[in-house]
């Protein structure tokens, strides 16, 4: 996605509406699902995973069949490090599961170890963390602050607040969410905060998190022709 330079004015503040429109594109990358793009971007690669734990009674069925995210970057990339604040589930993965170079850390709180700092990376993944966070600008801030000597470039990826299950969900008087979740971001509101935490965006896309079946014709109809209705943002961006 391309912002035009009346949506750029928006973005850093020189330029304030109170109905700003902003105009997505139409023509978005080919339908993909979240993590065959993560795989295809990361591909031997030296990635930092930030937040890969995952949900812990999930971890052991994702493994064994082939879904959990972590492994497939191990399986993929050069070099994979994880940090997480989960001790809990950190000692549970590397004691039944073997997986190395995983750290426990806060990363707004802790210092870095040297071991991190030693590495140059090519990406900081951080998939699906940043709608948790309850200052998502201080929390980037602090994010670019510390990686910005070892890391090129920052991959976010959230939920899409107008994807296409939140429209269903409006005709059934409800909202279906995780309970951690602090935010929705639209495309907009998620360049926003980048832009305040002082990064500049490379790219933003549009992708499905799981994978539809062959029955689900009219939702890939709708995917196809309307991105706005995909499942996850994806952004990348540069220190």
């Amino acid at each position: 996605m391309h912002y035009s330079d009346q949506t750029q004015r928006y973005l850093s503040g020189e330029t304030f509406s109170n109905g700003a429109l902003i105009t997505v594109d139409k023509e978005a990358s080919p339908l993909v699902n979240r993590d065959d793009f993560l795989l295809q971007v990361t591909k031997g690669k030296k990635v930092l995973h930030l937040g890969f734990v995952d949900h812990l009674p999930l971890i052991d069925e994702k493994i064994r069949q082939g879904k959990w995210l972590h492994k497939k970057l191990i399986d993929n990339t050069t070099l994979c490090y994880g940090i997480d604040i989960n001790q809990e589930g950190i000692e549970y993965i590397q004691k039944e599961h073997h997986i190395d170079n995983l750290y426990t850390l806060d990363v707004i709180l802790d210092t870095l170890p040297q071991a991190l700092l030693d590495v140059k990376f090519d990406y900081l993944l951080i998939p699906d963390v940043i709608e948790h966070i309850g200052n998502p600008v201080a929390f980037l801030e602090v994010i670019r602050e510390k990686f910005k000597q070892n890391t090129s470039k920052i991959i976010l990826t959230t939920p899409n607040a107008f994807r296409w299950n939140n429209f269903l969900n409006v005709f059934k008087h409800r909202e279906l969410i995780n309970s951690d979740h602090r935010f929705w971001f639209t495309p907009y509101t998620l360049s926003k905060i980048v832009t305040d935490a002082g990064y500049k965006i490379d790219t933003l896309g549009y992708f499905e998190h799981g994978r539809l079946s062959r029955r689900q014709l009219v939702r890939k109809y709708l995917l196809d022709n309307y991105p706005l209705l995909r499942d996850t943002l994806i952004m990348e961006i540069e220190l």
